[in-house]
């Protein structure tokens, strides 16, 4: 019976993809000569995939797209494109490198499943068996593109409140590697440094000792050399009868030799095995990568034969820097380090996710221009950044895609076994960057829950074995706990609260951290574009500049007393877009735009920008001017209250009828019934005169009860969560915001359900064989929920107390009286029908039991309902 359920139900939910459209942005300035983040190597040859692919849509339409591009719609998109293999490529392998597709992917060769892949957005590559392929002619290349994300599964999980907008596509470089059958597969390196004291050279006798410090660096090689099969490569042997082959292990600083290890390692070759060595050097005079000299050293790998001929080689630059926790701050070179830090989201306007180099480097010139030294990824980004961030000293912060997951969630193997593969490709992919001096497991981690540790116990060994980076996560809530063992420092997301809630968030911290450094992973608010009123209004970009001024002092300032801050985060770079239209953009024409950037989305500077400039500058700095805020004040609301009011006494003083009626439907409802089954109240327009009343009464008070709760993170959270399709939220939000609207609306809706019950309950008593009319029920239904006009100037208070206590106090005695009037319905049906009345209500609540049953059921098989209650229920 479940699986009929959710079957209807996906039905349901999937007929909205026939009208979606189908919208793609392309970057044609990714070509296929654009820069790639590979190794340089004369052995290996690329061959770009960047060019006109053949799209299958959702729908089964196909169109031509231009690869690397992304779209915006949830489905899945297969990709195909024909591939000539020339013939001399028949003895090497095939590798696909593929630097970021989102979501889900299957990759397919002459319609072959070769692999797939889960980890949004990180790079990956794998092995293209050559059975599978035809040298010397066409070949099929596919790509199965999934954006369709779970509530439970899938990496990341199901978009919420204020989730950046979900790109779906082969969004960055895609390229093919001609490699040999005997390849270099793998090398890690591990490093520690050290300094030493020892004379100056030449050292003379009799001179004078003057020492000078000399950093020294012990580096361990880890290599790993597989084999394909060799019966196609030219023998080994060398004029002795050697077969063997050998790794070289080269590296320079600029061009002078520091270090070399000839073999690294010496074997012979066997086909389809792994040679691995470990393999340590001593390197003297190390210069360190530092922000304000990133020195890098270009690592040279050769694999030879016994005769000195090259079989592969790989050659890549990287960096040398020690990280630590030193008397509770961090530490890069044993120097501590303040981050002066933004958070950056890969989205530009017009091609979304799919930034070319170009559009990298102007982001970068607009960070060193704000005077930042420090980068926060929240997911995977474009590995340009990397080679970026090393040649210029910035720092990098990067985090898995992990926000807000609960416990539950966060425990299961699906899940947690996606998240252990992603971390595990993304320190992968930044092993030999320098700028990468941390990964982020997570932001909203409940570390009062133990569930929690299962996750924390799983990546932070698996990490901590493949990095000597920071590693750390964003908890949900401060507060003392075994589970921040699994974190370097306390990274705190303070949002866009009042100072004193700053303050207090920061004095958390620090009695959480145990010693531990503090950081500000993200502060911020949420301005109105255009909206210059000063900084009195919390909407204002004056404000947006306040803000940053006001924190950015405290953090000073507790620095002042006793260092333990060791920097802060803005909450983003520049505006992008969300997955669904928060409330505050509802009047906006860009109703999706998170605009709590210091740029644009087209990278215009706002006066945040320039604020923030000056104090990561150490300039001095004035408030922006005070201005006057538009008053946040709708009449509306006590002007509907006051015509339903007039409208009541206007019933009570000109129809004596319903004033009887409604003090007997009060205190006597069983006689009123009787008078109803016995067709003594038989005109149609009393009841429907006061269903017309009650309906604009349950709209005047669900209006003001949203409409006070429309800046509640809970009400934004629990919208996205219940509402997932964006046109129907941007109505809804429309009316959160405009309650003169939505109280007709409401009204309508509430008078037609009225309608819909009265029938409902009609077609009950049919099937029972009961008689009873249709106009009979709906008098019940009416006079049965008489009592609700004691509210009926309820919402003009909502709208002035503005309390979140109240509304939610209200919210409860709202659903006190609907089970009131649903009871006295089912007591009045059973006396119109002449029924039991024990019957008709044990009926009735079986009914209503599987009706909310089955809601629940099919919300939480799709969206973990009870999982993220039970998560928000521990705010």
């Amino acid at each position: 019976m479940s699986r009929i359920i959710l079957c209807l139900f996906s039905l349901v939910c999937s007929a909205s993809l026939v009208a979606q459209p189908y919208t793609f942005f392309e970057n044609r300035k990714i070509t296929p000569s654009s820069e790639r983040v590979y190794p340089d190597s004369k052995s290996r040859h690329v061959m770009p995939l960047a060019g006109v692919w053949k799209a299958k849509l959702p729908n089964g339409t196909e169109t031509d797209v231009y690869v690397p591009s992304s779209f915006d719609f949830f489905g899945k998109v297969v990709f195909e494109r024909m591939v000539v293999l020339p013939k001399d490529m028949e003895t090497r392998r095939l590798e696909l490198v593929s630097e970021g597709i989102n979501n889900r992917c299957d990759i397919l060769v002459n319609d072959q499943f070769v692999a797939s892949h889960v980890a949004s957005s990180v790079p990956f590559k794998l092995d293209l068996p050559s059975e599978m392929l035809r040298f010397g002619a066409e070949n099929k290349l596919t790509i199965v593109v999934d954006s369709r994300l779970s509530a439970e599964t899938t990496f990341p999980l199901k978009p919420h409140a204020l989730d950046k907008k979900n790109y779906g596509g082969i969004f960055r470089n895609l390229y093919l590697v001609s490699e040999p059958t005997l390849r270099l597969d793998d090398v890690g390196f591990k490093y520690a440094v050290f300094d030493s004291a020892k004379p100056p050279q030449p050292f003379t006798r009799g001179a004078a000792r003057d020492t000078a410090k000399q950093i020294f660096m012990k580096l361990t090689v880890d290599l790993k050399i597989k084999a394909f099969n060799l019966r196609d490569l030219h023998p080994f042997a060398d004029s002795l009868g050697q077969k063997k082959a050998r790794a070289l292990f080269r590296l320079f600083l600029d061009t002078l030799l520091v270090a070399e290890k000839s073999p690294l390692i010496e074997f012979e070759p066997e086909s389809d095995k792994i040679f691995a060595s470990e393999t340590a050097l001593l390197v003297p005079d190390v210069k360190l990568w530092q922000p304000n000299s990133p020195t890098r050293y270009r690592v040279e790998l050769q694999l030879q034969t016994a005769k000195g001929d090259t079989l592969d080689d790989l050659s890549f630059y990287t960096g040398f820097r020690s990280l630590d926790v030193r008397n509770g701050q961090l530490t890069l070179n044993r120097t501590p380090l303040f981050l002066k830090g933004v958070h950056v989201v890969e989205e530009i306007n017009g091609a979304s996710n799919a930034l070319a180099r170009e559009d990298i480097l102007k982001d970068m010139e607009l960070i060193r221009s704000l005077g930042a030294n420090a980068i926060r990824f929240s997911d995977a980004p474009n590995p340009l950044w990397y080679r970026l961030c090393d040649s210029l000293g910035i720092l990098i912060f990067v985090e898995l895609p992990v926000v807000q997951v609960p416990p539950r969630l966060l425990s299961k193997s699906p899940f947690l076994q996606n998240a252990e593969a992603a971390l595990r490709e993304v320190v992968s992919s930044s092993k030999f960057n320098p700028s990468v001096v941390a990964y982020g497991m997570g932001s909203g981690i409940d570390v009062a829950d133990a569930r929690s540790e299962v996750y924390l116990q799983t990546l932070y060994p698996q990490a901590k074995s493949a990095t000597q980076n920071f590693l750390y996560f964003l908890p949900h809530r401060l507060q003392p706990s075994s589970l921040l063992d699994y974190t370097d420092f306390i990274a705190v997301a303070a949002g866009g609260g009042d100072v004193k809630e700053f303050e207090q968030q920061i004095s958390m911290a620090r009695a959480a951290a145990n010693g531990k450094p503090v950081l500000i992973g993200e502060y911020g608010v949420l301005p109105q574009p255009d909206n210059h009123n000063g900084y009195s209004d919390p909407r204002s970009l004056e404000h947006q500049a306040k803000f940053f001024l006001d924190r950015y002092k405290f953090i000073e300032q507790e620095n002042n007393a006793k260092r333990f801050i060791s920097g802060a985060f803005v909450l983003t770079m520049a505006d992008y877009h969300l997955e669904f239209s928060p409330l505050r953009q509802a009047s906006e024409s860009d109703k999706t735009l998170f605009t709590a950037g210091l740029l644009t989305v087209q990278r215009d500077k706002k006066m945040s920008y320039q604020m923030v400039k000056s104090l990561y500058a150490g300039e001095r700095v004035y408030n922006p001017p005070i201005g006057s805020p538009d008053v946040d004040f709708s009449p509306a609301l006590i002007l509907i209250s006051i015509f339903l009011t007039a409208f009541l006494v206007y019933l009570l003083n000109s129809n004596k009828r319903i004033r009887d009626n409604l003090t007997r439907a009060v205190t006597r409802p069983m006689n009123l019934f009787m008078d109803i089954r016995d067709q003594r109240l038989y005109t149609p327009l009393d009841p429907l005169l006061l269903l017309v009343l009650l309906s604009l009464l349950w709209a005047s008070i669900l209006s003001a009860m949203l409409h006070s709760l429309h800046q509640s993170a809970a009400l934004e959270f629990w919208l996205s969560h219940v509402v997932r399709y964006n046109d129907l939220r941007d109505g809804l939000n429309y009316l959160i915001i405009n309650p003169h609207i939505a109280v007709p609306v409401f009204g309508m809706a509430f008078f037609i359900l009225s309608l819909l019950l009265s029938f409902f309950i009609k077609v009950l008593f049919f099937l029972a064989r009961r008689q009873i009319t249709f106009l009979q029920i709906l008098n019940v239904w009416s006079w049965s929920s008489s009592h609700w006009i004691v509210l009926i100037f309820i919402a003009a208070f909502i709208d002035r107390f503005d309390s979140q206590e109240f509304t939610l106090a209200l919210f409860f005695i709202c659903l006190l009286f609907l089970l009131v009037s649903l009871s006295r319905t089912l007591r009045g049906a059973a006396v119109v029908s002449e029924s039991s009345r024990f019957a008709v209500s044990l009926i009735g609540v079986l009914l209503l039991v599987m009706f909310l049953g089955t809601a629940l059921y099919l919300f939480n098989a799709y969206n973990q309902t009870f999982a993220y209650i039970e998560f928000w229920q521990s705010k």
